[in-house]
Parts: C-alpha cells; sequence; structure tokens
C-alpha cells in the first residue's frame, strides 16, 4: 500500500458521511505497498481502511473483486469485505477514481515463519483456490513478470542493473519459454507476502490486499509463499525444505496438486522471483515516485531467490 493520492481530513471525513460514518475519530496515511493509496479510518462505526484505486483498472473487473471477496467471507474465508454507502454501492467515485472502504482485519501481519502459519497459511489458500476455480477477473495493469519487463525494457535497463543484468536476464530468457496453459488456472491472490496476513491468538484472522488478484496458473500463489515466507528469510536447508513439505501436504489437503504443476514448480519460482524483481525496478528505478509516500524496497534483496537454479 501506498500513498499517492492526498486528500484531506476533511475531504475524507465528506465522503465517510455516505457510509454512515457520524464520527471520525482518526485518519492515517499507510505507507507500506506500492500499488494503491490507503488510509486507516476509525469512527464511531469501528476501524477500516478507505482504498483509493490508482493506475489504470478496469472498473467492471473491479467491482467483480469486491464481490468475489464478499462471497469468500460468506464462505467462511476471512478477508476483508467492502461495505455499502447510502446508495447501497460497495464503492464511490472522486475524481474518477474508485473508492471502497473496507473491513478492519485485526490481529498483527505475520513477522516470524513456524510451522503452524506455514500450515494455517496452506490450508486457506488450498481453499480460496477451489472456492475461486470457476470466477474470472481481468486485470489492464497486473503483477506479471512479462507486464512488467515490457515496461521497464523500455529504459535503460542495462544501466539500471549494472552488474545484475547478464544474472537477471539469463533467468528471463529461461522463464520467458514456459507455456504454463495445460495446468489448473483459476483467481490467485498474486501478492500473498505475509505482510498481507494477519493472526491473532496463532490463527489467521484474514488475508489481505486481493487488488493484485488476476485469473492465472494456481502454482504461482504457491510459488510467492515458497519464496517469501521460506527461502528468503534465512533458514537452513533443512528447515526450509521441513517448511516447504508443511506448506505443500496443507495445501494439499484442500487441493491436490497435479504431476504437471509439480514439474514447474521450479519455473513458476524463477517466474515469480523475477516478477517481483521486475516491479521493484519499475516502481523505484524507471517510475518517477519522489514524490510519493512510500516504503522503498530494493530489487537486490530477491537476487538469492534466484540462486536456487
Amino acid at each position: 500500500m501506498a500513498v499517492y493520492t492526498k486528500l484531506s481530513d476533511e475531504y475524507i471525513k465528506n465522503i465517510l458521511k455516505s457510509y454512515s460514518f457520524k464520527k471520525v475519530d482518526r485518519i492515517e496515511e499507510i505507507s507500506e505497498g506500492i500499488l494503491n493509496t490507503n488510509y486507516f479510518v476509525e469512527g464511531d462505526k469501528g476501524k477500516f481502511i478507505f482504498r483509493i484505486l490508482e493506475g489504470e483498472r478496469d472498473y467492471t473487473e473491479e467491482v467483480k473483486e469486491l464481490e468475489f471477496l464478499e462471497y469468500l467471507n460468506l464462505n467462511g474465508f476471512p478477508c476483508p469485505t467492502a461495505i455499502k454507502n447510502d446508495l447501497g454501492e460497495n464503492y464511490t467515485f472522486i475524481d474518477g477514481k474508485m473508492t471502497s472502504v473496507f473491513t478492519f482485519i485485526e490481529g498483527e501481519k505475520v513477522k516470524s515463519i513456524n510451522e503452524n502459519n506455514i500450515k494455517e497459511i496452506g490450508q486457506k489458500l488450498g481453499k480460496m483456490h477451489n472456492l475461486l476455480k470457476d470466477r474470472d477477473i481481468k486485470r489492464n495493469r497486473k503483477i506479471d513478470m512479462q507486464y512488467f519487463y515490457d515496461i521497464i525494457s523500455k529504459a535503460d535497463l542495462r544501466g539500471i542493473l549494472k552488474d545484475d543484468y547478464d544474472f537477471i536476464m539469463k533467468y528471463y530468457e529461461r522463464a520467458s519459454k514456459i507455456d504454463y496453459s495445460n495446468l489448473p488456472f483459476g483467481i490467485i491472490h498474486n501478492d500473498i507476502f505475509p505482510d498481507n496476513v494477519f493472526m491473532q491468538e496463532g490463527e489467521i484472522s484474514g488475508i489481505i490486499d486481493f487488488n493484485d488478484c488476476l485469473r492465472g496458473p494456481l502454482i504461482l500463489d504457491l510459488a510467492i509463499v515458497i519464496s517469501f515466507w521460506i527461502r528468503n528469510r534465512g533458514f537452513s536447508d533443512e528447515v526450509e525444505n521441513r517448511l516447504t513439505e508443511v506448506f505443500l501436504n496443507a495445501y494439499e489437503s484442500e487441493r491436490k496438486i497435479t504431476e504437471e504443476e509439480k514439474e514447474l514448480m521450479n519455473e513458476a519460482l524463477i517466474r515469480i522471483a523475477l516478477t517481483f524483481i521486475f516491479l521493484r525496478v519499475n516502481k523505484f528505478h524507471v517510475e518517477d515516485n519522489s514524490s510519493v509516500n512510500m516504503e522503498f524496497k530494493n530489487y537486490k534483496d530477491l537476487l538469492p531467490l534466484l540462486r536456487y537454479f
């Protein structure tokens, strides 16, 4: 999450009046993340997240996201949902941008990784994939390796990456040749990092930030968890292998992984590493975000994920 659109407290309070807020006591910018503008708000109705959609997005597809979040929630999956305004809509447009007010997930973001939360995220992810297997959503702007490469390749990429250029491009050439079309597809979260998962009393209380979900190969979500929950944590090989086994077994308690998926898992891991490397290159080296309140994330921190292969 980031803050691209600066709004005064009074402006936000006026918007919240249409959501039956009589009093707003607290409004805070949320600088974490990199794609949308988010504010934490608290008032007489409780705690909520006010989200302003940034970038070139198809609003009809965004409405689909709000609908399936409600569907997930009704089916016992812990995720935020968008509340409705006085017109019965779960979104409002301001200055041409779509905004929504989401329920607040109590708990703390996952900070340390252990067998308990790895098992839980495996089960939750398998359940989510089953629930959303027959749904579809399209994105004009998306978290995807090729999408970001097409953007950053127009810049002086060799000049930006310097000594890392040949190393990264070797893996990109490999990853760009892989065909996933015969694998199981469905709606994937596509950003299921530990900081998008909340825990309370030892259990997952909520999974947030579905704004980058899209229809894609299900193993990409698995690759995100293996990469960013396990492999970049400094664990020993023994611990990494154990956590990966626990995660995949838990996932398979909800949905069986096909042999074709297992064969392409390493390729999916490479693709995911490159996806987020390219995303960071774009956000912090190609785009001009100097005026945006955003937490800096270095693409170099992700290079070790490629050294497994």
